[in-house]
C-alpha cells in the first residue's frame, strides 16, 4: 500500500536558490517540451514518447544556451518529464484535462526518486548543500519511494514522502441495517444524516472567508507590478491556505468521527460538473464544500479501519421519493426545504429524507432487507453527536414526533 507523508521543511537561505533553480528547471523542462509536443503532434500527428524526450534533454543540456540545467538533479528533470507523457495519456483517454504551460507564481514542484536519505529531522538531497531541515511531526515505515518538494504561494516548503507500507489486516464488518448511516451533502447544511443529526460549516471557516473576501478586494486595487501588489499577493495566498488547512481539518474530524460511529456509510454520487454550471454564486458554495476530499476521506477510513464505504447512483431520486410510503414526486425546486408527500401525508425535512432514501438505497444494493421497523437505537444519534461536540464541531439533531428516523 502506497501512503504519502506531508512535513514542513525549513530550509537555508543558501538551499533556497538551489530549491528556486530546480523549481525553474523543472518548470522550464515542462514548457519547452510541452510547446515541442504541441507542434509535433499539429505537423506530424504523433507524439513523443518519455524515452525520446530524455535523450532530446540530454543533447538540450550540451547546448550553450541550455548548460545552466546541469546544475540541477538529472533525475528531477526526467521526472517532470515522466509527468508530461502521463498527461498526456491521461488526456487522450479522456480521463483527464489537456495538459497546460506551467506559471512561474503558482505551486511549484519538483520530484527526487534516488540517492535521497532521512536522518531524525534532516533531509539529504542530492546537488544540495548539506541536509534540510525537517520538522518530522510523525513516524512511518516502509520503503521510501519517492520525495516530492514543493513551495506554496505563501512561500513555504514542504516535503512529499511516498511510502510502501504493508496492508494491516483488518477485520472486516458486516453490512448491517443496526449499524448503518446514509449522508446527504448540502450547502447550507454541510451534511445531515438518517437519524436526524446535522452538522453545520465551521463558523471560523466563515470569519476566514470573510477576511479573504477583503484581502482580495485589496488585492484588486493594487498597480500591478508594483511591491505592494506583491506583499497583498503573499497576504491572500496565506489567507488561501489557512481556510484550506481549516477546511482539511474539519472534513477529517468529521469523517473520523463517522468511521468510528457506523460500520456501514452510504453517500450519494454527485455530478460537480453539472450542479456548479449555471449560476456562479451555488458554483463557489459547492466547490467550497469539499464533497469530493470528504467522500474520499470516508473511504479510505472505512478502507483501514475494516468498515463499508457505499455510493448510490447519481440519478436516484432520494430527494423526491417519500421515505415512508416510497411515492416519488415528478419535480422538487431546490428552495423547497421541506419534504411534504402528496399521497400519504408524511412531511420532514428535505435533507434528512434524502439520507434516509440514500441509506436505504445503499442496504439494497448490497442485498440487506429494510423492511424490520426501526432498529437504530436513540442513543447512537447521542454518541454520534457526542463525538462531534467533543471535536468542537457544530451539529444539532432533528427530531420530530412521527418522524421514521432509520
Amino acid at each position: 500500500m502506497l501512503r504519502a507523508y506531508r512535513y514542513r521543511l525549513y530550509p537555508s537561505e543558501d538551499q533556497k536558490v538551489v530549491l528556486a533553480k530546480h523549481f525553474g528547471s523543472c518548470r522550464f523542462v515542462w514548457n519547452y517540451f510541452l510547446d515541442l509536443n504541441n507542434k509535433r503532434y499539429a505537423e506530424e500527428r504523433r507524439s513523443t514518447s518519455f524515452k525520446q524526450m530524455c535523450r532530446e534533454l540530454t543533447l538540450l543540456k550540451k547546448e550553450d544556451e541550455y548548460k545552466w540545467l546541469k546544475e540541477v538533479n538529472s533525475q528531477s528533470l526526467q521526472q517532470s518529464l515522466l509527468h508530461l507523457e502521463t498527461a498526456y495519456r491521461r488526456f487522450f483517454k479522456k480521463l483527464g484535462e489537456e495538459p497546460v504551460f506551467k506559471r512561474k507564481h503558482k505551486k511549484k514542484s519538483f520530484t527526487v526518486t534516488q540517492r535521497f536519505n532521512i536522518i531524525d529531522n534532516r533531509l539529504f538531497i542530492p546537488n544540495f548543500k548539506g541536509p534540510i531541515r525537517m520538522f518530522r511531526h510523525r513516524d512511518f515505515d516502509g520503503e521510501v519511494r519517492s520525495i516530492t518538494i514543493s513551495q506554496s504561494p505563501s512561500g513555504e516548503y514542504h516535503a512529499s514522502i511516498l511510502v510502501c507500507e504493508q496492508d494491516p489486516d483488518v477485520l472486516q464488518m458486516p453490512v448491517a441495517e443496526e449499524s448503518a448511516i446514509g449522508i446527504d451533502m448540502g450547502i447550507r447544511t454541510f451534511a445531515t444524516l438518517s437519524d436526524g443529526t446535522q452538522i453545520h460549516k465551521p463558523k471560523h471557516i466563515i470569519q476566514s472567508e470573510m477576511k479573504l473576501g477583503k484581502a482580495q478586494k485589496n488585492l484588486s486595487r493594487k498597480r500591478k507590478g508594483s511591491q505592494n501588489r506583491g506583499k497583498q499577493r503573499v497576504k491572500v495566498a496565506r489567507l488561501q491556505e489557512h481556510i484550506a488547512n481549516q477546511r482539511k481539518d474539519f472534513l477529517n474530524k468529521v469523517s473520523d468521527v463517522l468511521t468510528r460511529t457506523y460500520d456501514t456509510i452510504a453517500v450519494e454520487d454527485l455530478s460537480l460538473k453539472e450542479m456548479m454550471k449555471g449560476n456562479h454564486h451555488r458554483a463557489k458554495a459547492v466547490a467550497d464544500a469539499g464533497w469530493y476530499t470528504f467522500r474520499m476521506m470516508l473511504k479510505t477510513k472505512a478502507s483501514q479501519r475494516g468498515k463499508n464505504f457505499t455510493e448510490i447512483g447519481r440519478y436516484e431520486p432520494s430527494t423526491r421519493m417519500c421515505s415512508a410510503c416510497g411515492h416519488v414526486k415528478s419535480h422538487m425546486r431546490l428552495s423547497e426545504r421541506r419534504f411534504v408527500c402528496e399521497r400519504c401525508g408524511y412531511t420532514d425535512d428535505r435533507d434528512v429524507n434524502a439520507a434516509i432514501n440514500i441509506r436505504r438505497f445503499a442496504l439494497i444494493s448490497e442485498g440487506v432487507p429494510t423492511e424490520s421497523g426501526e432498529l437504530t437505537p436513540v442513543d447512537r444519534r447521542t454518541t454520534a453527536l457526542e463525538l462531534l461536540a467533543r471535536e468542537g464541531i457544530r451539529a444539532s439533531a432533528l427530531v420530530e414526533a412521527g418522524s421514521p428516523r432509520v
